[in-house]
């Protein structure tokens, strides 16, 4: 209690030297041109933190960021002059402008959703210059833009009868709202939104499967970061007292890209502080003329190159500095037999309270499943059923269309035809999300871990489905956020823990790319696990494990089963694997049934052993041999 204490105080003391230096350096500033300076510098911070909210977060390659900045703007400029005879109140214009701009990237993110990277960029870099030709073009008939004249001659910002027209009120303005944007931010990248974020960035497909409403998570990076722009526009419009159509231009964008990028994707302070950077040093270079481009782009270049992860990348910036439990005071390793409980203490290796066995009841039932790629046929007509709590292994030899069985379940492919029933519901075609709500989750054959999200928050994220807290609950710190997260670091705890100190310790904290391998399996079957599911899919969840791990796995598998009553449909090569926990087997060979039984049944069953073999065989002399 006294550390935290401690550490309490010494970040409230830091927040208040930021405070205070905020409030002064308006007043010490050389010049009213460096106050300026220092102004527009607020707003660039805005808007790469906006920017990094869509591209560092959610990892969307968005060029059309700079026509939002320039929507709030004109938006702006439209309601506050005489161009259109329209006089709205600052306090009226800012919200309008940045929800009217949110709306714009919402729509935009959806006729984007099916687009990524390249392609994804075309679409925004298309938006960004029909905004510009816009800009230029709705002088005639009637006159809207002013086209290359712009608007210009603004009402005064007024905020309860106090007027800002004095360049230290707009450095404070501008400033407040510049801090307000870096709070939330914060706030988004630690609570279920960033994790999505986060999980979406690395791999899209595997934040699908483990409940993450991609599509959802993608409009809501584009309405947010709009929504920053937007409100950055109106406030650099103010400032100006006039907007062009080259304020909003290309240039404007690559200088905003390169405050992320330098700062670090995804860093806020890593962003912040290249924000700062890139607004203060072209200024000092300004008296070398042509030079000073040139040396402004070979600095972008050498500190890419040395540091390709930003200015702060990867450096635990205002986090708590964590005492790691593999290390005495000294520094030096301690044994680990010191740091983790024996596995006779592990709960795996612990009598269930209470024994789940098999029921009657059927929770899956696959109908006629055909799965057709081009001129191959991956499954043919495949009837099986699953009941609750019952362990059914799936074997045969590769490209016996195990896999392609879990990406139909799991909602990846939509099948050529069959129906899939869970818990008598049909769900054939449902999204993976969905799929995972209702109850089913699944590992890959190869792992897909966010690997550079550590071992907790990749356990956290597959609570997301499980959790409904939005931006507003997010921002404000609402009790269904605080409940939730509390519920989850509680749930995770829970989870890790059936793993003893494997994933547990300082290896919350880790990447989940310096896991060993066989701890990067259990995190990901510990992932699956979060999202509650009743119907566990494990796709060889033993591969590249040594004997032991395996017989680990194996232990762990029936465990699952027998004390906490999952229902798992398993793939597996490792036959004994397979004869020590299942109690059914089902054996596929190029997309069709060929044996269905006990695993000794199936073991010796001939079409079975020529699949393996390659040879027919004859009664229990040509079984296959474990």
């Amino acid at each position: 209690m006294a550390l935290r204490a401690q550490e309490k105080r010494r970040r409230l003391t830091f927040y208040g030297a930021i405070a205070v230096a905020l409030l002064l350096l308006p007043h010490v500033m050389p010049n009213e041109y460096w106050l300026r300076i220092y102004i527009v510098t607020g707003i660039w911070v805005m808007l790469a933190l906006g920017l990094n909210v869509v591209a560092g977060f959610a990892g969307l390659f968005d060029l059309s960021y700079v026509a939002f900045f320039g929507i709030g703007g004109y938006t702006f400029a439209l309601l506050s002059s005489d161009q259109l005879g329209i006089h709205l109140p600052f306090l009226v214009v800012l919200p309008v402008a940045a929800v009217l701009t949110m709306g714009v990237g919402i729509a935009l993110g959806s006729t984007s959703l099916r687009l990524k990277g390249d392609y994804l960029a075309i679409v925004t870099l298309a938006f960004a210059q029909i905004f510009k030709l816009l800009l230029l073009n709705l002088d005639t008939p009637v006159n809207i833009t002013g086209g290359v004249n712009g608007i210009f001659g603004f009402d005064p910002i007024s905020i309860f009868g106090f007027k800002i027209e004095s360049p230290v009120g707009y450095a404070y303005l501008v400033w407040l709202f510049a801090c307000l944007v870096t709070i939330g931010s914060y706030r988004l990248k630690m609570s279920r939104l960033g994790r999505g974020w986060e999980s979406l960035r690395e791999d899209e497909l595997a934040s699908e499967a483990v409940g993450v409403d991609t599509t959802k998570m993608k409009l809501m990076a584009f309405a947010i970061g709009a929504f920053v722009a937007g409100m950055a526009g109106v406030l650099f419009a103010s400032l100006q007292d006039s907007v062009f159509p080259n304020n909003f231009d290309f240039p404007q964008l690559v200088i905003v890209y390169c405050m992320v990028i330098l700062g670090g994707l995804g860093n806020i302070p890593g962003v912040i502080v290249g924000a700062i950077l890139l607004s203060i040093l072209p200024e000092f270079l300004r008296e070398y003329g042509a030079y000073r481009m040139m040396f402004y782009g070979l600095t972008l270049i050498v500190l890419m190159a040395l540091r390709p992860q930003g200015i702060l990348g990867e450096i635990g910036f205002l986090t708590k500095k964590r005492k790691r439990p593999d290390k005495d005071e000294s520094g030096t390793l301690k044994a680990s037999t010191d740091l983790y409980y024996k596995e006779a203490e592990a709960p795996v290796s612990k009598a269930p309270k209470v024994r789940y066995a098999k029921t009657g009841r059927i929770i899956l039932e696959v109908k006629g499943l055909t799965q057709d790629f081009g001129g191959i046929r991956a499954l043919d007509d495949l009837d099986f059923v699953l009941h609750e709590r019952e362990i059914l292994s799936i074997i045969g030899p590769n490209g016996a269309g195990k896999t392609t069985l879990f990406n139909l379940i799991s909602g990846i492919y939509r099948p050529t035809e069959g129906h899939i029933l869970f818990e008598e519901r049909d769900i054939t075609g449902l999204r993976p999300h969905e799929i995972v709500k209702l109850g089913i989750a699944r590992t890959f054959q190869n792992l897909r871990l966010f690997n550079k999200m550590s071992v907790l928050d990749n356990a956290k994220v597959g609570r997301f489905c499980r959790t409904s807290a939005g931006p507003v609950s997010v921002l404000f710190h609402l009790p269904r956020h605080e409940r939730e997260e509390a519920e989850t670091q509680e749930k995770a705890d829970e989870i890790l823990g059936l793993f003893g100190g494997r994933l547990t310790g300082y290896r919350y904290q880790q990447a989940a790319m310096f896991l060993s391998y066989a701890n990067r399996r259990r995190l990901e079957i510990a992932r699956v696990l979060m999202t509650e599911p009743k119907l566990l899919l494990l796709d060889e969840p033993s591969a590249g494990m040594n004997p032991q791990e395996t017989k680990e796995m194996t232990e762990f598998i029936k465990y699952l089963r027998d004390a906490h009553g999952y229902t798992i449909l398993l793939i597996e090569h490792k036959l004994n694997l397979v004869r020590r926990i299942s109690d059914r087997v089902i054996a596929l060979d190029y997309g069709v049934k060929i044996a269905e039984g006990t695993y000794r049944e199936v073991a010796n069953n001939e079409k079975v052993i020529e699949a393996y073999l390659g040879r027919k065989g004859h009664g229990k002399r040509a079984g296959i041999k474990i």
